[in-house]
């Protein structure tokens, strides 16, 4: 499986890119918002993608190898999930993502139909089967920032560092990620799991948006 491909951009479509890998040129399909940043790279210059690989096609003899790339885990882990929706598929979540994706996952645990409908090829009806599918699942996601580099994550003991860990990905700074996890444990609550933690986090985070 191909899960990270590098090196120069041959050639720019207007959904994927083309990217030669010691004398191969890979064929990788890509989300809307990434494609207008990469326009703004001209040929031969380098690229890193994150990819998925899939079979596309059902029937024997016409089945093709696919990649779909992106431009850290984050987003190729947030893609993953919303291609669980019934009836989104990859291609039609692919020309959707023209939104930083934390603002596609607040609009999903906030029940926003209207900003959802605002992505490409996304209706009503399809906004209300995401956040039905997809509410709970994406918090994580609305917590990224995008005006940070990800940090690698350090271990720790107990399932608090866990959180931690998460929200040094989502780009948050150590003293940041500290002040969220203090704020929620000032609560008192009970959490019995570092995405219940997550999810108080989030919900304290709404009121700065």
């Amino acid at each position: 499986m191909i899960s990270k491909i590098k090196g120069m951009i041959s050639e720019l479509g207007p959904d994927r890119v083309f990217i030669e890998v010691e004398g191969l040129t890979y064929e990788v399909m890509l989300p809307s918002g990434l494609i207008d940043k990469l326009r703004q790279k001209t040929d031969n210059k380098p690229a890193e993608l994150y990819t998925i690989y899939y079979i596309e096609g059902s029937n024997v003899g016409n089945q093709y190898p696919r990649l779909v790339g992106f431009a850290d885990p984050i987003q190729r882990d947030f893609f993953t999930i919303l291609t669980n929706v019934s009836g989104l598929g990859i291609k039609k979540a692919l020309r959707s993502l023209v939104l930083p994706i934390n603002i596609i996952a607040r609009a999903i645990e906030s029940e926003d139909v209207r900003r959802l409908t605002e992505l490409p090829g996304i209706g009503p009806r399809m906004a209300d089967k995401m956040i039905a599918e997809l509410k709970g699942k994406v918090a994580k996601f609305a917590l990224v920032r995008d005006d940070q580099p990800l940090v690698t994550p350090t271990k720790q003991p107990d399932f608090t560092s866990e959180v931690m860990d998460v929200l040094k990905q989502l780009q948050y700074n150590p003293a940041e990620a500290k002040q969220a996890i203090e704020k929620a444990l000032a609560t008192g609550r009970h959490f019995k799991s570092s995405e219940e933690m997550i999810q108080q986090i989030f919900k304290q985070s709404k009121g700065a948006w």
